[in-house]
């Protein structure tokens, strides 16, 4: 780390998620190196019941990547193929992450959260102590749907 970088320790929220859904259905498009990734949940008959859209940043996959390639080693590469899957054509709220974290028990969730880089600097600079990142969306899969989202993530990247 050279003297003007910063290191922010982030503190990422355990409740308080705005948006919370169970997903069995992903879709990913680049757009400009960015990554805009939608979520959705599909019944047995193919009715679309849910869905959740968020723009994950250049700059954020480049700093999860490292953490989230090293949890993809730990939980193993997919298994299968995602199903198919293309997001609604009208438009959807759209929200952005700048924070990506993963985990799982039972079920696997992804865990999105945001926060102002400015601030945050100015913050740590002043004080070095954990920034609070702001909860945007918790959602939950299967461990598999998670191993597809992941490998997705970071193959498109290299595309």
């Amino acid at each position: 780390m050279s003297k003007s970088e910063v290191k922010i320790k982030l503190s990422i929220p355990s409740v308080g998620y705005p948006r919370r859904m169970f997903f069995n259905r992903f879709a990913l498009q680049r757009i400009d190196g960015h990554a805009l990734t939608c979520f959705a949940l599909v019944d047995n008959s193919g009715v679309l019941r849910d869905s959740y859209a968020c723009m994950l940043s250049k700059q954020t996959l480049k700093e999860s990547k490292e953490s989230l390639v090293k949890y993809l080693g730990r939980i193993g590469a997919p298994k299968s193929e995602p199903a198919a899957w293309s997001p609604p054509g009208t438009a959807m709220a759209t929200d952005v992450a700048t924070v990506i974290s993963m985990g799982y028990s039972e079920e696997a969730e992804i865990v999105l959260g945001t926060f102002a880089v400015g601030p945050a600097v100015q913050q740590v600079k002043a004080a070095d102590k954990e920034i609070e990142v702001d909860g945007v969306a918790c959602l939950r899969c299967d461990l598999e749907t998670q191993r597809q989202f992941l490998a997705a993530l970071y193959a498109e990247e290299n595309r």
